[in-house]
Order: C-alpha cells, then sequence, then structure tokens
C-alpha cells in the first residue's frame, strides 16, 4: 500500500471509526464488558483490524521458520455506540450469554421487517420472497443465519451501511445491492433504454442514500465500484462519490 493510500485509510477511520477505549467512554461500560458482549454476540466485532506481521529467520534453512500476526488495533463503527447504549438498561438484569439469543432474534425479526419496509419482495429477494408478499420462512432463516448475522458479528455492516446499528437500515442495504444487480445483470450490461436508464437511476440513489463511500481500502472490489461508479455514465447518473466534496479514493480489500 503506498504511502498515500496509508495517509487516506488513516483519515477514513478517525473519520469514521472509534476505539473499543472510545465505546467504553462514551456508554460507561467497561472495556472487559464491552469484550463479554462483543464473545456473545450481543455487539458487532471490529470492522477494522490493524495487525503487525512478525518473522523470526533461521538462517540455516534460509526461510522464516516463525511468522505469526498481532493485532495493534481495532476500529469499530461510530455507531455501535448507539447500540450498545440501546442495550446497556437490558443488561443491569441479564447477562450477555443471556441477552443474546433474545437479542438475536429481535434482529431476526428487524431484518424481515426492513426487507418487507424496503420492497424486497418487488425484487423477490433472496429467493425465499415472493411479490404477492409470501416468504419462505426456511430459506430466509438460512440467508439470516449464514449472512446477515455472521456478518453482524464480524462487525462488516459497519463498513458498508449508514447507521447499521438498526438492522432494518442493513436490510435496506441489501434489497438495494439486489435491485441493482437485478437491473444491471450484476453490473455487466452497458445499454439501457429510457425507461430501463431511470430505474437504474433511481435504484443507484437509494443505493448511495443507504451506502457509505467505503474506504480507500476496501472500494476496489465493494460493489459501489461495479454496480455504480462502473455504470453510472451508461445511465447518466451522477454517483456520490463524483459529487462536490467528495475524496477521490483509490481501492483494495475485501467485497461488500
Amino acid at each position: 500500500m503506498s504511502n498515500r493510500t496509508t495517509d487516506q485509510l488513516e483519515s477514513y477511520l478517525e473519520e469514521r471509526y472509534v476505539s473499543l477505549h472510545d465505546i467504553a467512554e462514551r456508554t460507561g461500560l467497561a472495556a472487559d464488558r464491552l469484550e463479554d458482549l462483543i464473545a456473545s454476540g450481543c455487539m458487532p466485532g471490529a470492522s477494522y483490524e490493524r495487525r503487525h506481521r512478525e518473522e523470526i529467520w533461521a538462517h540455516i534453512n534460509g526461510a522464516a521458520d516463525t511468522v505469526s500476526l498481532k493485532t495493534i488495533s481495532r476500529h469499530f463503527a461510530a455507531d455501535v455506540v448507539t447500540w450498545v447504549l440501546s442495550i446497556a438498561p437490558r443488561l443491569e438484569g441479564s447477562s450477555p450469554r443471556r441477552l443474546a439469543p433474545v437479542l438475536k432474534e429481535e434482529l431476526r425479526t428487524g431484518f424481515l421487517d426492513g426487507l418487507v419496509r424496503h420492497g424486497g419482495a418487488e425484487i423477490a429477494y433472496g429467493g425465499f420472497m415472493s411479490e404477492d408478499g409470501a416468504i419462505d420462512r426456511k430459506g430466509f432463516d438460512i440467508h439470516f443465519e449464514a449472512y446477515v448475522w455472521t456478518n453482524w458479528r464480524a462487525g462488516t455492516w459497519g463498513i458498508c451501511v449508514h447507521d447499521s446499528w438498526d438492522i432494518r437500515n442493513i436490510a435496506r442495504k441489501t434489497v438495494a445491492v439486489e435491485r441493482l444487480k437485478r437491473l444491471t445483470g450484476d453490473g455487466t450490461r452497458t445499454s439501457y433504454s429510457p425507461v430501463e436508464a431511470r430505474k437504474v437511476r433511481h435504484a443507484m440513489a437509494e443505493y448511495d442514500a443507504i451506502v457509505p463511500p467505503f474506504s480507500p481500502h476496501d472500494r476496489h472490489e465493494a460493489s459501489r465500484a461495479r454496480l455504480v461508479d462502473a455504470l453510472a455514465d451508461a445511465v447518466s447518473y451522477v454517483p456520490a462519490s463524483r459529487r462536490a466534496g467528495a475524496a477521490p479514493l483509490s481501492f483494495r480489500n475485501r467485497p461488500s
């Protein structure tokens, strides 16, 4: 990573993310208590971790015979503070491990509500929603467990969703992505009729409303690059990344 990209990433993390110490100060919960919340599933994990790689070379074989990675800093989505404050009163009469399954079921219900609210049925979201409103609960549960819940615990949604503390916003984001995939052939279409272009512009605006710009370490492989920025000119749309005040970023890392 170049020095310029490193500086951009540092600025991005400083602006949008907080440390565990910051969360402790803002919520009044001790850091070890917050660690218990993460371990039990009551709180999302860090969205980013900075790690130091250490190698010990044995010159007798000309290679590193000991390699380790040590986490030197963790960065949590700033809205995790809102989430922790919202559940803090409930921790007074319950342990994190007792509260975790209750919160998970509430998140499950909230995600489904978000899918309905933001038009998941219109695009037969996930294959378990139909246009008439019917929902295959088994299919929904599989999707929630493997995709939504796993990424919630990992802190992934803190990278790619505005106000990710509210699970309905995560649903809004996933619907926006799936709608764009459907309208653009997963980013492969380059020609659109006027009516199609209007639908794509509307879908891009909805995406821009709920998805952050991504960091200079993520955006290369993110949905924004593939489904919005690469196709914007084809439908005469000005994406958020090009509007006044948007900082130019270079990209790399995990897709979102």
